[in-house]
């Protein structure tokens, strides 16, 4: 009990830090950056304390310290009992950052944290760094993504393993989607899963036992695909690429060419060839996205 309790009150000891409150395993904690103070709570037998980073004396690009004198950034410093304490910063352009203490296997000694930073909004920039329990410390790994191929939206709250498999299973949007198909707001983000396995990340979003997250959210894409809505080829993509990966795209591709928007949001890429219509370049835009093979 005295080595679960240390931490928490060295961590309580640090001048200018705010006395640590206890939240269950698995939920956010949001820090922001506006607030200009120290926040830490414990979760699972670890202490987390977020501090944030004094300006730069040059402030560069768009970020706080250049507009309101503040940094969007801090520095997330992760302590256990018998643990090597373990600091990484949050991106400086997020206007907010998530932290989570999770177990991200089932047989895991200890549990890790999920250190989530947040520009905001539905086509927010998204960094997640998983520190992965390793040894008597922490290894510290990044959620690759690249600039054709982004992520957006947020980890819920307790998140759990979905597929059984003994690992947690993390579900994201993909933001390749955003403004593919006409505005940002007209086109839904598919779902994307991702897995910490054996000190890697994993995208599980092919794993057949996960077909039914993309199920649900195919259903609620659904009508709105069907239906005589403006601007629907967007919900449309989405829903096709949702029933890629729930192993129904056969029969969802025939109802959306039923009932597609006809004349409008036309994938084009920035090389490559012209698209004449809504389902030749929405097939194109899939088999890049890895929705479909080539």
């Amino acid at each position: 009990m005295l080595l679960l309790l240390l931490p928490a009150l060295l961590l309580a000891s640090v001048p200018g830090t705010a006395a640590p409150v206890s939240v269950p395993i698995g939920h956010f904690q949001t820090w922001l950056p506006s607030s200009r103070a120290p926040m830490a709570f414990t979760s699972g037998g670890v202490s987390v304390e977020v501090a944030p980073l004094p300006c730069p004396a040059h402030p560069q690009g768009d970020g706080d310290c250049r507009w309101e004198g503040y940094n969007n950034q801090a520095q997330v410093t992760v302590r256990a009992g018998g643990v090597t304490p373990l600091s990484v910063t949050t991106d400086p352009q997020s206007g907010y950052a998530r932290i989570a203490v999770v177990r991200f296997r089932r047989s895991d000694p200890r549990p890790g944290v999920i250190v989530e930073s947040q520009s905001g909004g539905s086509g927010g920039d998204l960094s997640v760094q998983f520190l992965v329990p390793s040894g008597t410390g922490y290894r510290v790994l990044p959620l690759g993504q690249t600039p054709a191929h982004p992520l957006q939206g947020q980890i819920a709250d307790e998140p759990h393993d979905l597929s059984g498999d003994g690992f947690l299973d993390l579900t994201l949007r993909d933001g390749a989607f955003d403004s593919a198909f006409g505005c940002n707001a007209c086109t839904p983000r598919p779902p994307r899963v991702f897995a910490v396995e054996n000190g890697r990340v994993v995208d599980e979003s092919r794993d057949p036992a996960l077909r039914p997250v993309f199920a649900a959210d195919m259903a609620l894409l659904e009508p709105h695909c069907l239906s005589k809505e403006t601007y629907r080829n967007g919900t449309c993509a989405a829903y096709v690429a949702d029933a890629a990966r729930a192993g129904r795209f056969r029969s969802a591709w025939v109802k959306m060419l039923a009932h597609y928007e006809r004349g409008r949001d036309i994938w084009q890429p920035d090389k490559g060839p012209r698209f004449r219509s809504f389902p030749e370049s929405l097939r194109a835009f899939l088999i890049r996205a890895g929705y479909l093979p080539t």
